[in-house]
């Protein structure tokens, strides 16, 4: 009878599911009892030609491959089994082995090579070091699909599905990666989508923002420094580039890097290796390295301020976002996702929009991107009186955007501007009292006719 994954036995303790494949039948008896009674569920196999067929009916914990068999030799077979079955570890086993077929094997993916007769002991430690390695993969990609949901990006345009293809292209690479885009499309979600899906995907991401870093401090941001390099520097202090060794670092607003540290951040891309500052030797590193901007890098390079060698460094992969304004395809899909996201976050159940306020973001230029859609369904999610956005809603919240640009856009009089946040404020606190004129009188500290003249004199018309 088949026992299934994770199995337990009759005492409660948790089963693997192992394979061993052996043309030597005694062996395979001798093994199986042995790791039976270690609590290991063992199924043996001694034809090569049958072990595909048996790893795609069940599922298994780990395999003990044999190296020489007829037929089929073992590195062979493990060549095969890590081509289908990557998760799976592979332990090859032999009775006449060299160093050089050990080498070969664990280059071809083996977990690990033991030879026929090793102790007990180190065969029961190897097995559970590879089942413990097995689980954790496991682990790790559960982990890393919540993470791929949190950074989910959302788009059905011709532009997003061709930026998808990109990232699929190129994440499994160790290219320098180019995002380029207006602010708020969404460039460091791009820039994690690149790590989750890379071989890196379970080390370090460290984001840098450089135009929020003082000159002064950039070098010690990016290389570090050691205890007394410089007035304050009282301990050591290691810098981005060594946090993120094995991973990645996401170099935002890569065209606000100043000409002098753009030199030493082009001397880490060509050599891997970074200066500590206080530090007698330089440090290799291996990182990979993603850069975003919101400006024109051509015009900066034919202004002197941004060099063009480095500029070819960092361009080896170039991804472009197109602002929104652009993939009016992609809001309907874009609000679905971000009114699910606010409704849970808020604790509403929110089932869509009206047609009237899609529309209204439909035609909206959309100058923030998708930063400014996000901030705009948060606040018509937290305004909502029903289960359905209205169209009143998303104006509000769209106003509460616009409103930023009348001190420095529009021209009006100081009368005008503080009718307009009246207006704006009496909208806000009606809403938040689901259109309760008494509630939002008393709010307000002011008597219900007063209330309704300002209602009529701004025509905001709500149901009490």
């Amino acid at each position: 009878m088949f026992i299934p994954l994770n199995s337990t036995n009759y005492l409660g303790e948790l089963m693997y599911n192992v394979l061993a494949i052996d043309d030597d039948i005694n062996f395979l008896k001798n093994l199986t009892s042995v790791l039976r009674y270690n609590n290991y569920r063992t199924q043996t196999a001694n034809n090569p030609f049958e072990v595909i067929n048996l790893l795609q009916k069940e599922r298994f914990h780990c395999v003990l491959l044999d190296v020489q068999m007829p037929g089929m030799d073992g590195l062979s077979l493990l060549k095969e089994i890590k081509e289908r079955f990557p998760a799976i570890p592979v332990i090859m086993v032999s009775g006449r082995s060299t160093l050089a077929v050990a080498v070969k094997a664990i280059k071809q993916g083996a977990f690990d090579f033991l030879e026929k007769g090793a102790d007990l002991d180190r065969l029961l430690i190897t097995l559970n070091n590879a089942i413990e390695f097995y689980n954790w993969q496991k682990e790790r990609d559960v982990l890393i699909n919540e993470l791929i949901g949190q950074y989910r990006m959302v788009g059905q345009s011709s532009a997003m599905k061709k930026i998808f293809n990109q990232i699929d292209f190129v994440a499994p690479t160790d290219s320098t990666v180019l995002i380029t885009g207006e602010t708020g499309v969404g460039k460091e979600l791009i820039a994690r989508a690149v790590q989750l899906k890379s071989k890196r995907s379970t080390k370090p991401f460290i984001r840098i923002n450089c135009a929020a870093i003082p000159e002064t401090l950039i070098e010690s941001t990016f290389f570090g420094h050691k205890k007394g390099s410089f007035t304050g520097a009282v301990k050591d202090q290691p810098g981005k580039f060594e946090l993120a060794d094995g991973g990645t670092i996401f170099l935002d607003e890569i065209g606000e890097l100043p000409v002098q540290a753009q030199a030493k951040l082009l001397n880490v891309l060509q050599d891997g290796e970074i200066e500590t500052i206080g530090a007698t030797e330089s440090k290799k590193v291996d990182v990979r390295v993603i850069a975003a901007t919101n400006k024109d890098l051509n015009a900066l390079m034919a202004e002197k301020k941004f060099r063009e060698d480095l500029f070819h460094r960092l361009n080896v992969f170039h991804i472009h976002v197109p602002p929104l304004r652009e993939r009016i395809k992609d809001i309907p899909l874009l609000v679905d996702h971000y009114l699910k996201f606010y409704a849970e976050e808020y604790n509403k159940k929110i089932l869509g929009i009206s047609p009237e306020g899609l529309n209204i973001l439909l035609e909206y230029d959309w100058p923030g991107n998708v930063r400014t859609l996000k901030n705009i369904l948060s606040r018509a999610v937290m305004f909502a009186r029903s289960n359905i956005i209205s169209s009143e809603e998303i104006s509000l919240a769209l106003e509460m955007d616009d409103h930023k640009t009348w001190y420095s856009g529009k021209s009006m009089s100081l009368s005008e501007f503080l009718e307009f946040q009246e207006k704006h404020f009496l909208r806000q606190t009606l809403l938040m009292c689901n259109g309760n004129k008494q509630m939002a009188a008393q709010k307000l500290n002011v008597d219900r006719a007063t209330l309704w003249r300002k209602l009529k004199k701004y025509r905001l018309d709500f149901e009490s």
